[in-house]
């Protein structure tokens, strides 16, 4: 079962370039030789949230819970709240009703996430919001050219419990689809079922590039 252990948070202006070096050259090799694979940083563009948003996944979450305990990780840790501040982070695990989610992202790639919490109370309307959001509200996304990558729950952490990952590649016209009718028709139907409502446009902070022999990674914007 995939697992995403996401990190947030927001670079002191006055670590700016040591951060990066660090990011790069320590902190990412370091959690992936935890088994916290790094997918990409995400620079939030659009919403209220810290600056940068690091995805990285494991294959179990037991895995998971061992390498956070590790005195490696701790270590990292401690050497990345030099450089940043308003650090959070949240555990994630798949809903199973969407499972599109790749490790592979394009490079020219835009998140637009979505999160929501389900305020009904009785199994019928959980039911009803069930059948709304996989036979409607993501058929509607990905007919406006966005991917719904994945479902995802909170396990750990705080905000909303379910947050729907979407992907495109042109943020323009994911701009145009979401101030048009169907968008905002679909997004009104499901706040019958959700309260909470937030979402967030982002784009690369760090980018993974695929070598000959190995990958590496970039800063893309900071």
């Amino acid at each position: 079962m995939t697992v995403k252990f996401n990190h947030y948070w927001t670079v002191n202006p006055r670590k700016r370039d040591d951060y990066e070096k660090f990011i790069i050259k320590q902190f990412i090799p370091g959690v992936n030789r935890l088994n916290m694979h790094t997918v990409a940083a995400w620079s939030v563009m659009v919403g209220a949230y810290n600056d940068f948003i690091l995805e990285t996944v494991s294959n179990d979450l037991d895995l998971l819970e061992g390498a956070l305990r590790s005195d490696d990780y701790r270590k990292l840790l401690s050497d990345l709240q030099n450089h940043i501040t308003n650090y959070k982070t949240k555990v994630l695990v798949s809903t199973g009703k969407k499972d599109a989610y790749s490790t592979d992202i394009r490079e020219n790639t835009i998140k637009f996430n979505q999160m929501w919490n389900v305020v009904t109370e009785k199994k019928e309307d959980y039911d009803e919001y069930s059948r709304y959001v996989m036979e409607e509200f993501y058929p509607m996304l990905e007919d406006l050219g966005i991917l719904v990558a994945g479902e995802w729950e909170v396990l750990i952490g705080d905000g909303p419990r379910l947050l729907c990952e979407g992907r495109v590649n042109d943020v323009q016209s994911l701009i145009v689809n979401l101030q048009g009718a169907r968008f905002r028709k679909g997004k009104k139907k499901l706040k019958n079922y959700t309260g909470q409502y937030e979402s967030r446009i982002l784009a690369f902070h760090i980018r993974k590039v695929k070598g000959y022999k190995s990958a590496s990674y970039q800063i893309v914007r900071g």
